[in-house]
């Protein structure tokens, strides 16, 4: 059988050897025969014995379709905002996707969204050749007006939420918050007490910080009874 040269939660550099032969590989890689180099500065994981999947340490958050983001308004136009959601493309919230029809041309937008807001939004549409388009008129969407905002890398987000959201209802359930996680890399912290938000905070941050974490659901108990400890 031809050789694996990386292990899980290995980093690799641009340019190191990964595999060699007939293995599936995702993620950033090229190709040189039948040799597999890694592509990025990225954490190896080996989900089988035939194939490893490469997840960039760096990487920024490309919008898509659906995606629920967290973002700040960075300007108020005639008809629309400008939102900055932790990209390099700045995404328009159009006054059709935040107001009733009525007061679309007659209301300023300022009184609804001004600069420095942060918002909760869903990506509308978003193709390459546009910049995105947001909607805010999905339920619990809207104004952030209260709770703590923590940024990860983009990358790691799906750590917080887990399979089937079983690592974000842990969190919730057991600090008592509520998080609102956008997959930007930007999540709030909502919580009846303010110590509920820090832990909750300490515990997302501290989940986020390793480049590759094997189980992120057993990684967030031991954090929470260690935030839990710490409150004592």
């Amino acid at each position: 059988m031809a050789p694996i040269y990386v292990a899980s939660g290995q980093v690799v550099v641009p340019g190191e050897l990964v595999a060699e032969g007939h293995y599936e590989v995702s993620g950033p890689h090229v190709v040189v025969g039948r040799r597999v180099y890694a592509k990025a500065l990225s954490v190896a994981v080996v989900e089988k014995p035939k194939r490893v999947r490469l997840i960039p340490i760096k990487q920024r958050y490309i919008p898509a379709e659906g995606d629920l983001v967290i973002g700040r308004v960075i300007e108020v136009g005639p008809t629309y905002w400008l939102v900055d959601i932790n990209s390099p493309y700045t995404a328009i919230l159009q006054a059709s996707e935040a107001l009733p029809r009525l007061q679309q041309a007659s209301r300023d937008l300022s009184e609804v969204f001004q600069v420095g807001d942060l918002v909760a939004a869903r990506v509308l549409s978003f193709d390459f050749t546009h910049d995105p388009l947001l909607t805010v008129r999905d339920p619990k969407l809207g104004k952030v007006s209260r709770g703590l905002l923590v940024e990860v890398p983009p990358s790691r987000v799906s750590r917080v939420i887990g399979r089937r959201g079983q690592v974000a209802n842990l969190i919730q359930e057991a600090l008592k918050v509520e998080l609102l996680v956008g997959r930007n890399g930007r999540i709030m912290v909502v919580g009846r007490e303010p110590d509920g938000e820090v832990a909750a905070a300490y515990v997302i941050q501290r989940l986020c910080a390793q480049p590759y974490v094997e189980d992120p659901l057993e990684e967030a108990r031991k954090l929470i009874s260690q935030a839990a400890g710490g409150a004592r």
